[in-house]
């Protein structure tokens, strides 16, 4: 399961990532983003992936980076952090930034959610 909420406070798209999520429900979400005109174009968003299981593989890590070039095109540049307390989720995790990171995207990884705030809010964005 995915959930997403956008924390006006913090100026972060806060996104869970529960129980079971598999290859289908990552592309699905890359490409809500596309219809999410509401959000920033300059977003910063935060997946909290610590209390799910993903039932993919390595393999689809390319079908994960054409979703989200197709649906980021609308965007200035988004910011993304993931928080993982897996070796696995980690691995794949780290696979997919060095795939997914351009001029456009960035991507980091953190263990902890204070941290990936923090690098979060590192970006200073102009106001549109």
């Amino acid at each position: 399961m995915i959930r997403s909420i956008f924390n006006h406070e913090l100026n972060i798209l806060e996104t869970q990532f529960k129980d079971e999520v598999g290859m289908q429900d990552i592309v699905d979400y890359l490409l809500s983003f596309k219809e999410k005109t509401s959000y920033p174009r300059q977003l910063r968003t935060m997946v909290d992936a610590r209390d799910a299981t993903l039932t993919f593989s390595y393999k689809a890590l390319k079908s994960f980076n054409k979703a989200k070039v197709e649906s980021l095109k609308s965007y200035t540049i988004v910011v993304s952090a993931v928080v993982i307390n897996s070796p696995t989720t980690a691995a794949i995790s780290t696979l997919y930034g060095a795939i997914a990171r351009n001029k456009k995207y960035k991507y980091k990884v953190f263990s902890t959610h204070e941290a990936a705030v923090g690098w979060l809010e590192s970006f200073e964005f102009i106001e549109e």
